[in-house]
């Protein structure tokens, strides 16, 4: 069976989204789906590096698909769909944790559980693995928001001159604070393992 257009551009990472104009066929419910499933595990990730319990993680996601979803139809075109929808979300995640931050929650988090199977042949790889990415999370979260914006947009691939749309800040100015960003995780990671042992 032959998937439809939209699907076939969500697996290949085509842009979905047309201006308010050119849509006509396609309803602001489908072009909703289409986002949705080609940026789901990008946007959770995002709403991870910013909120590190599960729920605040989710709520965060739910908030920024509703904000999508009023955005739609305001879609000019002038920027990529990919900035875009990227400018959105950190809009919406910054707003939502320095919410958090305001109320002052003094809830301690739980460390998430890590469940492996211990019979897997590599499974002592896979712990590790699954720690070290703990540590860098950890880390980024850390950080100043301009910084974590910066290195979230940089970890999912976005070029210079995407960030530099986003951000406002100098593609050269964004080169620098990532040489930086690099180092201080670095260091931090480098931290809390010492400190772990």
């Amino acid at each position: 069976m032959r998937l439809p257009v939209w699907k076939r551009k969500a697996m290949h990472g085509e842009a979905v989204l047309e201006t308010s104009e050119a849509a006509g066929e396609t309803s602001q419910h489908d072009t909703f789906l289409q986002l949705m499933e080609q940026y789901e595990p990008a946007l959770r990730r995002l709403a991870g590096a910013y909120l590190q319990q599960g729920a605040d993680r989710d709520d965060l996601f739910q908030e920024i698909a509703v904000a999508l979803w009023q955005a739609i139809p305001r879609f000019r075109g002038e920027s990529s769909e990919r900035t875009w929808l990227y400018r959105i979300a950190h809009n919406v995640a910054i707003s939502s944790a320095a919410k958090q931050h305001r109320r002052g929650r003094t809830e301690q988090t739980m460390p998430e559980r890590f469940d492996h199977a211990s019979v897997a042949r590599d499974a002592e790889e896979e712990v590790l693995r699954a720690e070290k990415l703990r540590l860098l999370n950890e880390s980024i979260q850390h950080l100043p928001v301009i910084d974590r914006q910066i290195i979230l947009l940089h970890l999912e691939g976005l070029r210079y001159a995407e960030i530099e749309e986003i951000t406002g800040l100098s593609e050269t100015a964004i080169a620098t604070r990532l040489t930086r960003i690099r180092e201080k995780l670095r260091g931090q990671i480098h931290s809390m393992e010492v400190g772990d042992q």
